[in-house]
């Protein structure tokens, strides 16, 4: 690495002085030329034509001094300047261009010399610097080309033995002749697991990868006994079926003789020729039209009823035994303990829910004994 500049040892040099010595000099000369120019004049005060010649020359001779010495001040800062940056560059690490007339080094030296440039930028941080252009045989420029980057062979037969693995995997868990997985039905359910596989056309042996999940979906949501129907895995290789089944709101009787089994939505979940289960209230003095499973009914009678319990607590509709409709179509209620609660239609029987739910709760805990309560009127009348 050459040594800068500002390093070199200067022999026989002689420093100039500094501008402000010059300064000094230069108001000493125009004091002295003042003095001799005011012990020339005439007596009556007047310069005469040679001495107004020599004063305009000194005159100018001293703006050109001024003019040098102004020059000569910017080159010394510019010196200055340039061995500054020069001793930054060369604490930094970098190198000084050669000066001219020296002989450069080989093209070995060079090359050696912007390695070491790289990895003491590399070890400092410094973004990397571009290339040098070099030159052409023909006196011509040319930028250096940056080498291609070739891809590991290995990298890449190993990339295509992976997706050659997840294809070939694939194609054998699909396979019909490949037995893989079991179906489990989970939830207290009247669906069956051969129902559940002719629902998702699952052939033996099973595969649950052949499995038709969007149809067995399909078929399960639509079975008039299913309200909700999902799937998920189970490990390791379970595909679990969760089934939540339609909850009887109601038995009512139908046209024929026949009770259906009535949902919250009004779905006929059950035909039956009686009452087949205690699990919910029925309906005396009513009766709907002819249904099949899975329709739902119309009645609007049956209709408000299913409302009027959908805003009950589970509790409270386990203490009704049975809801009778007389002919006006008054609702009257009948709780376990026998007492009759009368609410009216049942537009009535949804805007006096919450003094019904208050009878209830008295009639629970105070252990009030009469005839039937009756909630028509404004304010609710109990017969004793």
């Amino acid at each position: 690495m050459n040594r800068p500049k500002w390093l070199r040892p200067r022999v026989g040099q002689n420093r100039r002085r500094p501008a402000s010595k010059d300064a000094e000099i230069r108001r000493e000369e125009e004091l002295r030329q003042a003095q001799r120019e005011s012990a020339a004049l005439e007596p009556g005060g007047r310069r005469s034509f040679r001495q107004d010649r020599s004063f305009r020359q000194e005159m100018r001779a001293a703006r050109l001094r001024q003019e040098e010495a102004r020059k000569r001040a910017e080159e010394e800062a510019s010196a200055r300047r340039k061995v500054r940056l020069e001793a930054q560059a060369y604490i930094n690490g970098q190198a000084d261009s050669p000066e001219p007339g020296t002989e450069t080094d080989s093209p070995l030296e060079e090359a050696r010399r912007a390695r070491l440039q790289r990895q003491r930028n590399r070890r400092l941080g410094r973004k990397r610097t571009p290339e040098p252009e070099q030159g052409t045989p023909e006196g011509g420029r040319s930028r250096r080309r940056k080498p291609k980057r070739r891809l590991n062979r290995a990298k890449v037969a190993l990339l295509v033995a992976s997706a050659a693995l997840l294809i070939a995997s694939y194609v054998l868990l699909h396979q019909p002749w490949l037995a893989f997985g079991q179906l489990q039905v989970v939830g207290d359910t009247a669906v069956t697991l051969d129902e559940v596989k002719e629902m998702g056309d699952a052939s033996e042996p099973l595969n649950i990868f052949n499995l038709n999940r969007k149809k067995l979906l399909s078929s399960l949501r639509s079975d008039y006994r299913v309200e909700k129907a999902e799937l998920s895995l189970g490990w390791p290789n379970i595909l679990k079926v969760v089934i939540t089944d339609r909850k009887p709101a109601l038995y009512v009787a139908m046209e024929g003789g026949q009770y259906a089994k009535v949902d919250p939505t009004g779905h006929i979940i059950g035909l039956a020729d009686g009452i087949t289960g205690g699990d919910a209230p029925f309906v005396s003095g009513w009766h709907i039209s002819q249904a099949e499973l899975g329709d739902v009914t119309e009645d609007e009678e049956i209709q408000g009823i299913l409302k009027f319990l959908g805003q009950l607590d589970g509790d409270l509709k386990q203490r009704i035994n049975e809801i009778h409709v007389d002919d006006s179509q008054s609702i009257r209620i009948y709780l376990y303990n026998g007492i009759p609660v009368i609410l009216g239609t049942p537009d009535n029987a949804l805007a006096k829910l919450k003094t019904f739910k208050a009878i209830c709760q008295e009639l629970e805990t105070k252990k009030i004994k009469a005839q039937y309560i009756d909630l028509t009127y404004e304010k609710p009348y109990i017969k004793l």
